[in-house]
């Protein structure tokens, strides 16, 4: 009379563990959802404002489902402003991160690789002056860069940009080059090459990944820096984060153009993401392991 109590026991069991997990997995992928809806709304509602005509854009309640026009971009790619603020961002951004990255590879992998007194205090220095705020060296860089005849240039921006970065790139670098078996640098210098040879032949190749991660980090930071450019550049040399304020006047803004710009300096980053995404997620990831 006693053994059908454990039966039911048995028999009740797995079928309350899937309903548990079941239940777990849809309160994670309800979470999952609810985090990149509030990550990707405003991006969405960017896109969406620049694609609606002025009456629309201010239209209570909001609309969603809404006939689209193209004028807003249109305008904004017929502005020759335009044009030259896109054409500087270019310049600057790739200049700046491949001196930074040139520059900072060397440094990190001088701290990776050889142990030097103050080594240690030398690295946590370079992060502790990226710690102070930017607005900080804005008028020393303003004067410093008026005296020298390189305000209003795409060289001042470049070297600004580029000092800034150094200290991220270095820190960043140094991680990826401490994951490398220092034992295939020795290997190939066994075999003739030099420390600088491998280095370029060794080295770079199996941190490739982490320059990637790098590179985008970089990049995004320069092509969206806004109080330097727009204090040292002028009508000539300004870049697009300088352009869209131009849309705010003091009594009126121009919804469609800050939207529809703001949706064309958006891309060129999410392009760049999309092309190095694996490179990425790998790179992060080689820098966060240890031993």
């Amino acid at each position: 009379m006693a053994t059908p109590f454990p039966l039911a026991v048995t028999a009740t069991g797995p079928r309350r563990r899937p309903r548990r997990l079941g239940e777990r997995r849809f309160l994670l992928v309800a979470l999952v959802a609810a985090i990149w809806a509030f990550y990707l709304f405003p991006l969405v509602w960017l896109i969406m404002m620049s694609l609606k005509t002025q009456i629309d854009m201010f239209a209570v309640p909001p609309l969603f489902i809404f006939a689209p026009t193209f004028e807003h971009y249109r305008a904004t790619f017929a502005d020759d402003n335009f044009r030259d603020a896109a054409r500087n961002s270019l310049i600057v951004t790739a200049v700046s991160m491949v001196a930074s990255l040139a520059l900072g590879a060397l440094a990190a992998y001088g701290l990776a690789r050889f142990r030097f007194r103050f080594g240690e205090g030398l690295a946590f220095g370079l992060i502790v002056g990226r710690m102070i705020p930017p607005i900080v060296f804005v008028v020393p860089l303003f004067l410093l860069l008026n005296r020298l005849g390189l305000r209003n240039t795409h060289l001042g921006l470049i070297l600004v940009y580029t000092a800034f970065n150094l200290p991220f790139v270095i820190w960043m670098l140094r991680s990826f080059f401490e994951e490398v078996p220092v034992e295939l640098e020795q290997a190939a210098m066994i075999d003739g090459a030099s420390r600088l040879r491998a280095f370029w032949s060794v080295t770079m190749p199996l941190a490739a990944a982490g320059f990637a991660a790098t590179a985008v980090f970089v990049a995004i930071g320069s092509w969206s820096e806004f109080l330097f450019a727009l204090i040292l550049t002028g009508p000539d040399t300004g870049t697009l984060p300088v352009y869209l304020a131009t849309f705010v006047g003091d009594r009126t803004i121009n919804w469609g153009g800050v939207a529809s710009t703001g949706v064309l300096v958006i891309l060129p980053l999410v392009v760049l993401g999309m092309l190095v995404q694996r490179n990425l997620i790998k790179g992060l990831t080689m820098g966060a392991m240890k031993g």
